[in-house]
């Protein structure tokens, strides 16, 4: 889990009674408690504050998911929690947080990249893993992932507005459930090939036109003797 929020609720709050636009860059850097300058290098700008926590729970996702030597289910539930266990650390910043967004379209457009930039992570997990070597595993994979920032971001929004609805292991046994339903592809991880169903056997026996059933069975039961 990452150690602390990079974003002081004091701007948040300042952002939401104020309004996003009208708070300028002076204002949000004392309410931080920071200088001017130091604002302008550790966030760049307002909507870059916003996010600045997001840019550290995908950084530590890809890191879990790149550092993963246990199969792809886990691997999967263990990074929902990272980004679950970040929110829920911290229900002040996430209740601001969620608050701004609601009445702020430019930053919801944002957070609509960031919910792309998570499920390309966990596509590229799975790829790496071998699972998208055909057109229908990359389709596959790609629902698999979209997916899963869906029951993350259902399980999150339910939080937010009661914090007892949900926990990290209502979030862990709905992801298992709905990754339960991949798992012949997330189980194989590709490294297992599908066995090949024998030839048929095929044996060719001339027969009388007359031949009655009986006949047939004995000479069909000869060649396969012959043949074994």
């Amino acid at each position: 889990m990452i150690a602390s929020s990079a974003v002081p609720p004091a701007a948040l709050d300042l952002l939401i009674s104020q309004g996003f636009d009208a708070t300028s860059v002076d204002e949000l850097a004392t309410a931080a408690g920071i200088s001017r300058s130091t604002f302008f290098r550790r966030f760049g700008s307002k909507e870059n504050m916003v996010f600045a926590d997001q840019e550290m729970i995908i950084t530590h996702v890809q890191t879990t998911l790149a550092a993963s030597s246990v199969d792809a289910i886990s691997t999967l539930v263990d990074a929902a929690h990272v980004v679950f266990d970040q929110y829920t650390v911290n229900p002040e910043g996430a209740q601001l947080r969620h608050k701004l967004l609601s009445s702020v379209s430019s930053l919801r457009e944002r957070e609509l990249v960031s919910t792309h930039r998570y499920e390309r992570a966990f596509y590229d997990f799975l790829s790496r893993r071998g699972l998208t070597n055909t057109a229908s595993e990359k389709a596959l994979c790609l629902g698999v992932s979209a997916g899963l920032v869906a029951i993350h971001n259902d399980h999150l929004r339910g939080w937010i507005k009661d914090p007892t609805s949900t926990d990290r292991g209502k979030l862990a046994h709905d992801v298992r459930l709905f990754l339960g339903r991949f798992a012949d592809l997330l189980g194989s991880e590709g490294s297992e090939s599908v066995t090949a169903s024998p030839a048929p056997t095929v044996v060719v026996s001339v027969l009388d036109p007359g031949a009655d059933e009986q006949s047939i069975l004995q000479a069909v039961s000869a060649a396969l003797k012959e043949r074994g």
